[in-house]
């Protein structure tokens, strides 16, 4: 079973609200005394894209998100030095960025600390930034899964691999995260007999819905952003300063013959960040299930609240060094007779201004969000 971090710890969260509303009596749809669960996912990188905070709360309210994000937090963190760098709040909500340039340094150790409008302070433990090593090579083959049918779209597709020199230090610990970008056509699509609002930029459905679907055209440039959706670390206990070869990092999907954009990360982290997310594979990856798990494995390791020393915090600071490396692969290569890609369609039709209308419009925009952008992305090629 392969999880995002985002969608593990979702499900965690609703296993706490499940066990909770077992055992606790219901009033007006707020579970008596339910815990409702602070998450702290913060980042510290030497590249000036990654570093962010992210402050949540899950809730004890079953008609509300189990996520909900914390606004108007204090928010900083402090290096060996004692150079103090606030975090702001942006967007989305609940989401702090340090100062424009500001990047982590190797060798450089740093705290985090948050404190919210409810008086509630946390502090993190010290962490060090440890160096990375570059990504040497990367390797795509086409591998199919039998199990699976040929319309399963998690038969056939791209497996990457890659080589790397671990480092000679002792204790080195690494995570993959990729990105893909796909440039798109269609920017809003509307169901049910709706029409795009350009104020509200939001589509508006009519009295009675019908079965009609309208596709609107973007008004620029504009790419879809999709991330990798598992959990991949390695610790380099049986390999210290031995070349890497063959690491499996991704699987590439095989839904469409066009030249797919692949950015690595190929990222350091600390002793800490590995035993977390290391709990986390454990815990989806379990021969039992979620219930089965010892509750501690799903809070922080390095995350303490100050005021309340005996709150569970989840989530974890992570302080690291990247490398990125980008492929274009070409998913027309080496592919076996008889294979074809599963291509995605589409449904319903284009929106067009009526002929002669005045002040109408029928391109919607790029609005930017972690799953679109209007920027071109490092590398683009096509």
């Amino acid at each position: 079973m392969s999880l995002s971090p985002k969608n593990i710890l979702f499900y965690l969260f609703l296993l706490g609200v499940v066990t909770w509303a077992c055992v606790n009596p219901i009033k007006d749809f707020v579970q008596i005394d339910a815990t409702s669960f602070t998450t702290i996912e913060a980042d510290i990188s030497d590249d000036p894209e990654l570093s962010k905070v992210r402050l949540t709360s899950s809730s004890n309210r079953l008609q509300s998100q189990l996520a909900l994000p914390i606004s108007k937090a204090v928010v900083f963190v402090t290096d060996q030095n004692g150079n103090k760098t606030p975090f702001t709040e942006g967007i989305p909500l609940g989401t702090y960025y340090p100062p424009t340039g500001f990047k982590g340094a190797v060798g450089s150790t740093y705290k985090l600390n948050v404190k919210m409008l409810t008086g509630q302070t946390y502090e993190s433990t010290a962490e060090t930034m440890k160096a990375v090593p570059e990504i040497e090579n990367a390797i795509t083959r086409f591998e199919t899964f039998d199990q699976y049918s040929k319309v399963d779209v998690r038969r056939a597709g791209f497996t990457v691999y890659l080589d790397f020199k671990d480092l000679p230090t002792e204790g080195d610990f690494y995570l993959w995260n990729w990105k893909h970008f796909e440039k798109i056509g269609f920017c809003a699509t509307c169901t049910d007999g709706g029409k795009f609002d350009f104020k509200k930029l939001d589509c508006v459905q009519p009295k009675f819905p019908n079965d009609a679907i309208l596709n609107y055209m973007c008004d620029g440039n504009c790419w879809d952003i999709s991330t990798n959706n598992d959990l991949n670390v390695f610790s380099d206990v049986l390999t210290n300063g031995q070349r890497v070869v063959g690491r499996q990092v991704a699987r590439i999907p095989f839904d469409n013959w066009t030249p797919y954009y692949f950015r690595l990360e190929q990222r350091s982290i600390t002793k800490n960040a590995f035993a977390f997310y290391q709990s986390l594979i454990s815990q989806v990856q379990s021969s039992g299930s979620l219930f089965d798990v010892p509750a501690e494995t799903r809070f922080s390791l390095n995350i303490k609240s100050l005021t309340t020393p005996s709150e569970r915090v989840l989530g974890i600071f992570n302080v690291f060094s990247v490398r990125k490396k980008i492929f274009i692969i070409d998913r027309r290569k080496d592919i076996p007779v008889g294979e074809l890609p599963i291509v995605s369609v589409i449904p319903g039709d284009t929106y067009a201004c009526p002929p002669g209308s005045v002040g109408c419009q029928d391109k919607a925009p790029c609005v930017e969000s972690p799953t679109r952008t209007k920027i071109t992305p490092e590398g683009w090629v096509f």
